[in-house]
């Protein structure tokens, strides 16, 4: 009877346990996934909220740039950055550039550094993006020639680029990437299995337009916020049981979006 009755408590005691490290092993794959979900909204909404700071009110939309790409869209994110006295890295030509010139004279070289990604505008409002090579002591030179010309005034903005991907490529285990200033894609959470981006337009607003991407210049310039929904799923070697699968979207409003 002695060994009966001990029997049958050390299978209770065996199936109590049990049950617990599978409650525990489930609460453990859930949690990474929602620490993988919370990180990838925060930072994307955080770089959203800042994008366009210390860039121009008008002519050329450059701030946001994106992909609608089934299975996980992509977003870029451009920021002006800014010097140690929070005042805007940003300069203007001294003398005029031509079509095909690697170097442009400005009038203060303070704050910027090679390697550092410049956005060069025109007075017409168009410009192009360039990594710069090198500093000197009142010139700047760029990676890429320019493709158009630049007068004397032009713009030279010294900017942060993120663009937020989805990789693929093992199915078993997706990523969110990061890219910051062109440089090669980081993993920045895995599990991450589908990202969505849509773009709310001040346009037959307070029910406002929202569009996957916007087409063309005259839909990027209504832009007004962006909504991200990301789903987030177990990964390793998850039980059927184990797998979770969440879903939450995040709202944000560029700091700096060029007036409707």
């Amino acid at each position: 009877m002695t060994i009966g009755v001990s029997g049958i408590t050390l299978a209770s005691v065996v199936h109590f346990y049990a049950i617990h490290a599978r409650e525990m092993r489930q609460h453990s794959y859930r949690l990474e996934s929602q620490q993988a979900l919370r990180s990838s909204l925060d930072a994307i909404t955080r770089d959203l909220r800042l994008a366009g700071a210390c860039l121009p009110l008008n002519g050329q939309f450059i701030l946001l740039a994106g992909a609608n790409v089934a299975g996980g869209d992509s977003i870029t994110i451009r920021t002006g950055l800014v010097r140690t006295n929070m005042s805007c890295i940003v300069a203007s030509t001294t003398a005029a550039a031509a079509v095909g010139a690697t170097t442009v004279q400005v009038d203060s070289v303070n704050g910027f550094t090679a390697d550092m990604l410049v956005y060069l505008r025109a007075a017409n409002g168009a410009g192009e993006i360039s990594p710069i090579t090198a500093v000197g002591a009142s010139a700047i030179s760029f990676l890429n020639a320019t493709q158009q010309a630049y007068a004397v005034g032009s713009g030279v903005y010294a900017i942060d680029e993120r663009t937020y991907a989805l990789n693929k490529a093992n199915p078993a285990v997706p990523v969110l990437t990061l890219t910051v200033n062109r440089d090669p894609p980081q993993a920045f959470a895995a599990g991450v299995s589908d990202l969505q981006v849509r773009y709310v337009l001040n346009q037959n607003c307070p029910a406002c337009t929202t569009v996957d991407l916007p087409v063309g210049a005259a839909q990027w310039q209504l832009v007004n916020s962006v909504v991200v929904t990301a789903t987030v799923q177990t990964v390793g070697g998850v039980r059927p049981e184990d797998a979770a699968t969440i879903v939450a979207s995040s709202t944000a409003k560029p700091r700096n979006l060029l007036p409707p």
